[in-house]
């Protein structure tokens, strides 16, 4: 909210990534970016070219986006990497909205999949 805040919409998703990552660092969290998705598939591992953004705390993926709009291809693309993230939730994060609430879009593991 702080980056936001102080920001507001309009600038590139790096800024604005480069601001939450000190935003986090300041807060103490652990916080690793550009972590490669690799993943299991029948048994050989998979190595991608996509990238997660920050995972915070090993428990939480952070995705950033500076657009318009969301597309429904985009958060479908967003739960899918989640998906194979393993983690148990996810934030899809866009900046370029009047009101950040708005760009926001949360997901977590069911319990189901946890297993």
């Amino acid at each position: 909210m702080n980056v936001h805040r102080t920001l507001g919409p309009g600038l590139t998703r790096d800024a604005y990534e480069e601001c939450l990552a000190l935003e986090l660092r300041e807060l103490e969290f652990d916080l690793a970016r550009q972590v490669p998705l690799e993943f299991d598939y029948r048994g050989k591992r998979v190595k991608t070219a996509i990238w997660l953004d920050f995972v915070v705390n090993g428990v939480l993926l952070l995705q950033v986006r500076a657009q318009e709009a969301v597309t429904k291809l985009e958060e479908q693309q967003f739960e899918s990497v989640f998906k194979l993230s393993k983690l148990p939730t996810g934030l899809l994060v866009n900046f370029n909205v009047q009101t950040l609430r708005k760009g926001i879009r949360q997901i977590m593991r069911k319990r189901r999949e946890e297993s």
